[in-house]
């Protein structure tokens, strides 16, 4: 054994674990769980990896309480670790704020009149909550986080460091003396068990609510404008765009960079590639790709014969100057 091997006791103490299993087995390293071997610690989520787990040759595996038992030592961990409840002394909430007995109430956060926080909620160091916003039970609020006057956060969301919920949209009027901010009056609704990453921005809405369906997951530095209607179970990943009011269905999935033009609606199931740039209606269950986008085959269809078009003109000059020397040109 090397010096630097840990028995499963040591590091269940470290993790607050339960131990399944050898408390005195030796632990030398970490792997994955098809690369480790019996002086390993490996780690597996839940009973989507029980095969995997089973067949594995680990030692030991942190495993969340979803596992069932396995003939290898387990430590048994809660998946997430809570932060402690309570209101930091260097924060400031209004009196007029609800606050849940169990929330925990970071360092430098700002509560405005009239918000409420449920049950359970942890909003970290600096995080913003303005007038009469609602934030759901269980919900985690990163670093930084911005929830502006009115908007409304489910249960068990998720929103990552400095992500803005409820900014104005991008709206204005133009005339002879320049650009007129038009007043947004509307707000952010974010459904059940939506994550959101960091630096993301979702804006209220002009009139009515800008809507997140319930178990939406965003990625970070993704832009929602105001009025957009998300549905449910949708993947927006890093640096999309959606322009105002534009309207998807459930479980659509837009790649890195897609951008989606203002007032377009995506059905149901839909998949945006990377760089798409969507700017009509697209019908349930299509695949669409390209600038503009339009359905993935005929795009990358359009890209293969791109790739062949200089070997073609190459081609095509040849067969010109042949012809010329077959056929010289007539004098005028």
């Amino acid at each position: 054994m090397t010096e630097k091997s840990f028995t499963v006791r040591a590091i269940a103490d470290l993790l607050g674990a339960e131990i399944r299993g050898d408390e005195n087995l030796r632990i030398e390293s970490v792997a994955g769980l098809d690369e480790a071997g019996q002086d390993d610690l490996t780690f597996a989520v839940d009973n989507k990896y029980a095969r995997r787990l089973r067949d594995s040759r680990a030692g030991a595996a942190i495993v969340g309480k979803a596992i069932e038992d396995s003939p290898m030592t387990l430590l048994v961990v809660e998946n997430e670790r809570k932060p402690p409840m309570g209101i930091d002394a260097t924060s400031t909430v209004s009196p007029e704020a609800e606050v849940a007995d169990d929330a925990y109430v970071g360092p430098g956060v700002v509560i405005g009149p009239r918000a409420k926080v449920g049950a359970g909620v942890a909003m970290h160091a600096n995080v913003c909550i303005g007038p009469e916003a609602v934030i759901g039970e269980q919900s985690i609020l990163d670093e930084g986080v911005v929830v502006r006057r009115g908007c409304l956060i489910g249960r068990r969301v998720r929103i990552g460091p400095n992500s803005i919920i409820g900014s104005e949209g991008f709206g204005y009027y133009s005339d002879q003396d320049g650009h007129h901010k038009i007043p947004h009056i509307g707000n952010v609704v974010i459904e059940d068990d939506v994550e959101v990453g960091a630096c993301s921005c979702v804006d209220r809405a002009k009139f009515g609510s800008t809507r997140i369906g319930a178990g939406t997951k965003i990625d970070n530095l993704v832009q929602i404008a105001h009025n957009v209607q998300v549905g449910r179970g949708c993947l927006l990943c890093g640096q999309v765009g959606i322009a105002g009011s534009a309207k998807l269905g459930n479980y659509v999935v837009a790649g890195g960079r897609a951008g989606i033009r203002d007032g377009v609606t995506i059905g149901d199931r839909v998949q945006c590639s990377g760089f798409a740039a969507v700017r009509s209606d697209v019908g349930d269950g299509q695949i669409v790709a390209g600038i503009p986008a339009k359905a993935a085959k005929e795009w990358f269809r359009e890209v293969k014969a791109l790739e062949r078009l200089p070997d073609l003109i190459k081609r095509v000059r040849t067969l010109e100057a042949r012809l010329k020397a077959i056929e010289p040109p007539k004098d005028d």
